[in-house]
């Protein structure tokens, strides 16, 4: 008994400082867990594991092979008695693998030779992975291994009615550790499992709730421009019977067609994205040269300028730069950021389009001396829906979706799009980047405002 006393009080302090101060990272595997190396429970550095588990010990191998249950019935006190969890599971499910183990372990104990047989492992893996199934936590799965060597040391011992060798503690300590490292990848391994198959489950989840949005966008925004056409018909229809309106007319006439085309504009911002989202939306790609684009474009928004009193101006390439891409999509593009800026920019502020080649590039640039962006909000602004707290008191209507259609569209043709801004009141800038053709040809385009 003295033998096992001691051992005790050492495997007590061994298992705390290596469990607390030197486990190893988990990793799923065989032999990886947060266990330390079975040497680390004795001062046997110079000592081979090999060897021990080569040496023959029948007679404590055969003691434990006919003692199996008084072992097992022992253990399963000691755990009800000291591991809360124990109290939880039904006795067959406590006991689990452990009478195999037992078995597995009291024959290899017995034989001799090159120590390369392993019956005691296959019980070890299958109890790791039971005691996952079952709630137990991984110190819980070590302590049963604890346990277990305290039993059999104790039994051991009161049995053979003299001390242990100090290899045949040895012995068992090793097989024991042999056991711990078995088990612990095992339930690690089912823990990662798990872990991962829950991580698949919600991304599941996630991509199906934003097909679902997707796809309901896209039904609202066919929904919503069906009523929209013959409004903007109509309106065309009245302007083209009243030629002469009075002012009132007039102005009512101007209203309703400049809120119908804002209505129309923002439907096909949203069925965009909800097409972009659902993958259903096909470039139309033909060879065209950017300055066209510009030009149009700045054509496109000017009745938002002159409602404001902006100040416009436009800087196209020194020389034709062409592009590969679908020319309506880029005007879109182009638009939207000049929209976007109008929308921020004080009345009679500055706006800045401009183009040119950066190498491989085509850079499209569209800068403001509007509001600006507070720096934590620069990542933000290409996002669905977003809405900046400084400029409420400058959107004039919009859903939030017009920046996130000009990134995705810009992607779309292998491009990239970033925006620069110093700060709140400093004004903003967008830079868009798309491939450009080799080719340069020289066409000078004078400056226009």
């Amino acid at each position: 008994m003295a033998t096992a006393t001691r051992y005790v009080h050492y495997m007590e302090k061994t298992v705390k400082m290596t469990y607390e101060t030197r486990a190893r990272p988990v990793a799923v595997g065989l032999y990886s867990a947060a266990v330390p190396a079975p040497h680390l429970y004795f001062p046997m550095t110079t000592i081979d594991t090999q060897v021990i588990r080569a040496e023959p010990h029948a007679e404590i191998g055969a003691l434990i092979q006919c003692s199996i249950e008084v072992l097992v019935e022992h253990w399963c006190a000691r755990a009800l008695a000291e591991q809360s969890v124990a109290r939880h599971v039904h006795h067959a499910a406590l006991r689990d693998h452990l009478p195999k183990f037992l078995r597995g372990m009291g024959q290899v104990l017995s034989q001799s030779g090159t120590g390369g047989t392993h019956q005691h492992r296959l019980p070890a893996l299958e109890h790791g992975e039971e005691r996952w199934e079952h709630g137990w936590s991984l110190a819980e799965l070590v302590r049963d291994y604890q346990l277990l060597r305290l039993v059999i040391l104790e039994y051991l011992e009161k049995s053979l009615c003299r001390p242990l060798h100090t290899r045949e503690t040895m012995a068992v300590g090793v097989f024991i550790d042999d056991a711990i490292a078995a088990s612990i990848g095992t339930y690690v391994a089912k823990r990662d499992e798990e872990v991962r198959s829950i991580e698949m489950g919600r991304i599941r989840g996630l991509e199906q709730a934003n097909r679902r949005k997707d796809e309901f966008m896209a039904v609202l925004a066919h929904e919503l421009r069906n009523p929209l056409a013959p409004i903007a018909d109509s309106v065309r229809i009245l302007r083209a019977l009243i030629t002469e309106a009075p002012a009132r007319i007039a102005a009512t006439i101007d209203v309703i067609d400049r809120q119908s085309h804002q209505l129309i504009r923002l439907v096909d911002d949203l069925l965009d994205v909800a097409r972009m989202g659902l993958g259903r939306l096909e470039l139309r790609k033909s060879r065209f040269d950017l300055a066209t684009v510009l030009e149009e474009a700045m054509q496109a928004s000017a009745p938002v300028f002159k409602a404001k009193a902006h100040e416009l101006t436009l800087s196209l390439p020194a020389s034709a730069v062409y592009l590969e891409a679908d020319r309506e999509r880029l005007i879109q593009v182009v638009c939207n950021l000049l929209n976007n800026a109008a929308k921020y920019t004080p009345d009679g502020g500055r706006i800045h389009l401009s183009g040119e080649r950066d190498g491989e590039s085509a850079v499209i640039r569209v800068r403001d001396n509007g509001i600006g962006i507070a720096p934590e909000m620069i990542s933000r602004v290409f996002e669905m829906f977003t809405q900046l707290d400084e400029s409420r008191d400058y959107a004039q209507g919009g859903l939030g979706i017009g920046l996130t259609l000009v990134r995705r569209l810009v992607e779309q043709h292998g491009g990239a799009v970033t925006c620069l801004s110093e700060g709140a009141g400093r004004g903003s800038e967008f830079v868009v980047r798309l491939p450009a053709e080799g080719g340069v040809h020289i066409v000078q385009y004078p400056p226009k405002t």
